[in-house]
């Protein structure tokens, strides 16, 4: 964002407002004091399902917290978009100052037991609120008052910084790469082109159409295909072929030579192959004296959903299996160093990248084998009884970025 789209490739004829609005979309301009209107909601959400405790609903400062900042963030919204929501929004407030309203008995229930009206009405309008956020034309909504605020020239403060940050979440709760799709509106906006063109130079689309195609760009809903995640550690785990649910295990000294077309048949063959024909990601030795990139690959099966964020997922849900292993049995940790992601059976991404193995036990064979029969223990173990859920005890004096409730004005 700090090179051709904000140096001198500008059009003598683009206005500064235009500059602005590429500015407040560069998450390095710091954040805003104000929550995003989709965090407080989902904090608000949290409360309803966990908080206990005096310390919970029943204390005065933790209702207060929670009205300021909301109060705060719907302040902050644009005008488009406090039109587009305004009878989710109007009834979420509605039911929250019900709720803060009641009297010490109801606000001292304990989650399991809150099932009257005035807390389910809360819980309702909240996801009603929630889900109206996340709607083709909220997102639009939001866009618009972005660009709004860059063409004020009233405006002295940073105005703009709440609204793109609530955008960003917009677009983040979507499924959406919320970074990249900052990135491709800075783009278009700049030049006015495709978005994954490098354009420098072009200046030639006139700006209302720019703003619009951006406008369309930013509203556009994130593709539901399948999604594959193939993880490639170090580490000799002698696991050979197991699976656990949507997850497989197999060595990759195996299974990255046998997935060319001529090498022998196995699950998700075709998949490997589509990674590894290039050469270039998942490398196993071939020669004596060489070393692999990897030694084991573990195959992660999303289903159904968005791109974003997918390797996060699949890492979060390898690393459950992986510590639940561990502790159980413990043994020698493998160390992730690539990765490969599958679209609808074709590769979109990933890290061609080689790590250096690590300092430590790269050879610790005994422990790999302790790691290695743990892991397959996940996939038939006979499942344990676990304890009685316990509920965190909130307490929220003051909210993350500014003073107590008790030391506020009504100013500020």
């Amino acid at each position: 964002m700090r090179d051709y789209n904000v140096s001198d490739h500008w059009s003598a004829d683009d206005p500064d407002w235009l500059k602005s609005l590429v500015s407040s979309l560069d998450r390095h301009h710091g954040v805003s004091t104000v929550l995003p209107l989709t965090v407080i909601v989902e904090e608000v959400l949290e409360w309803l399902e966990l908080a206990s405790g005096v310390d919970a609903w029943k204390k005065p400062a933790n209702r207060t917290s929670l009205r300021l900042d909301i109060d705060e963030s719907i302040g902050a919204l644009g005008a488009s978009l406090r039109a587009r929501i305004a009878a989710p929004l109007t009834q979420f407030q509605d039911a929250f100052s019900q709720l803060t309203g009641s009297s010490a008995t109801v606000l001292a229930q304990s989650p399991g037991t809150r099932t009257g009206s005035i807390w389910t009405d809360v819980t309702r309008a909240a996801k009603d609120l929630l889900d109206a956020l996340e709607m083709d034309d909220a997102v639009r909504a939001s866009w618009d008052d972005l660009v709004a605020t860059a063409q004020d020239r009233t405006l002295e403060g940073r105005e703009y910084r709440p609204i793109a940050e609530l955008l960003f979440e917009q677009l983040r709760r979507r499924g959406l790469s919320a970074e990249w799709t900052f990135r491709d509106l800075v783009s278009i906006v700049a030049f006015g082109r495709d978005h994954s063109d490098i354009p420098i130079g072009e200046t030639n689309v006139p700006l209302d159409e720019r703003i619009a195609i951006a406008r369309t760009h930013v509203s556009t809903p994130a593709k539901i295909e399948p999604i594959v995640v193939w993880l490639g550690y170090q580490g000799r785990v002698p696991l050979l072929h197991f699976s656990a649910g949507q997850v497989s295990f197999m060595d990759a000294h195996w299974a990255v030579p046998n997935a060319e077309p001529e090498g022998q048949d196995f699950e998700h063959k075709a998949e490997l192959w589509e990674l590894t024909q290039g050469g270039y990601l998942f490398k196993v030795a071939k020669l004596v004296g060489e070393e692999s990139d990897v030694d084991f690959l573990v195959r992660v099966d999303l289903g159904k959903t968005t791109a974003a964020s997918a390797f996060d997922r699949a890492v979060r849900i390898v690393n459950t299996i992986l510590n639940v292993s561990l502790h159980a049995s413990g043994g020698i940790r493998p160390h992730l160093v690539q990765h490969g992601l599958l679209r609808s059976g074709q590769a979109s991404s990933s890290s061609f990248m080689a790590s250096w193995r690590e300092t430590g036990f790269p050879d610790d064979h005994y422990g790999a084998d302790i790691t290695a029969k743990a892991a397959r223990s996940t996939d038939h173990a006979s499942p344990r009884r676990l304890p009685a859920r316990s509920y965190p005890v909130f307490s929220r004096p003051h909210s993350r970025f500014r003073p107590p409730p008790t030391t506020r004005s009504a100013a500020t």
